[in-house]
């Protein structure tokens, strides 16, 4: 029994190890050294989208050089007009026959040149040329940088209306760009008259009474239409005629009526044209 004592003592002790033992550990990492010496990375830029860029300030650019040249033109042709040439000279004479061309095209010149019943001439055309200087409206008025540019009288002897076309110059401008108001009255007595004068047998007359009536400026280079005709009660000395100014498009700027007689005792030249 006690050698099987001995025995089983023996293989226990066998069965131990010779020397202690640790339990064991993990095996350490290896290290980098390129992560102790390296930069460290940038950050990564956000991806926020780009703003759009206003076109405000362009289309105010635009928009305010466009109203300063169109501020520009305005005071270069109206308020500073360049100078227009003298009536007689070379460049008048050739102003005259580009207009007589233009209103050659007017819708009314066409139509009542045509038309049997109108007798058409030119104004002052049978005033004598040494009287022409004299006169208000062929002298100080004359030539295209006034009403000599063109005017040509139409007149329907069966009814005794006249209709006037007229070019209104530039340089009788009362306010810039507009007529002057006594421009307008000289035209309007005179056309107002030719008309009165055509139904006196004498062929002549004055004026006695002139009343106007300003609804629309009269704008200056431009083609106008004057219209007179009689009213009824007309007499051997006195008469009334009214009129009225239009565009070529028939809007009226003025309206007239005057009231024309024949002196008692004054004998007066006849007129005509």
């Amino acid at each position: 029994m006690e050698g099987d004592d001995v025995r089983r003592k023996w293989l226990e002790r066998s069965r131990k190890p010779l020397w202690p033992t640790s339990p064991p550990t993990e095996s350490p990492r290896p290290t980098d050294l390129r992560s102790q010496f390296s930069s460290p990375a940038p950050p990564q830029p956000s991806l926020q989208p780009t703003p759009k860029r206003s076109l405000r300030p362009y289309i105010y650019a635009v928009i305010f050089f466009t109203i300063g040249l169109t501020a520009g033109q305005y005071v270069r042709l109206v308020l500073a007009p360049p100078p227009l040439p003298p009536a007689g000279s070379k460049e008048d004479t050739l102003m005259i026959e580009h207009l007589q061309k233009q209103a050659e095209k007017l819708p009314i010149v066409q139509s009542l040149s045509t038309d049997p019943k109108w007798t058409s001439y030119e104004a002052y055309s049978s005033v004598p040329d040494t009287e022409l200087s004299r006169r208000l409206t062929t002298g100080p008025l004359g030539g295209a940088r006034a009403i000599g540019g063109f005017q040509r009288i139409f007149w329907n002897k069966e009814s005794g209306e006249i209709v006037t076309v007229i070019w209104f110059g530039g340089a009788i401008a009362g306010w810039p760009g507009v007529t002057h108001g006594g421009v307008t009255a000289t035209i309007m007595d005179e056309i107002l008259g030719r008309c009165a004068i055509k139904q006196f047998p004498a062929q002549t007359g004055v004026t006695a009474n002139l009343e106007l009536n300003y609804l629309k400026p009269v704008v200056t280079n431009s083609f106008y239409v004057v219209r007179a005709i009689p009213e009824k009660g007309f007499t051997e000395r006195k008469g009334w005629v009214s009129g009225r100014l239009e565009t070529v498009d028939g809007r009226v700027c003025v309206e007239a009526k005057g009231l024309f007689v024949v002196p008692k005792g004054i004998k007066l030249r006849r007129l005509e044209g």
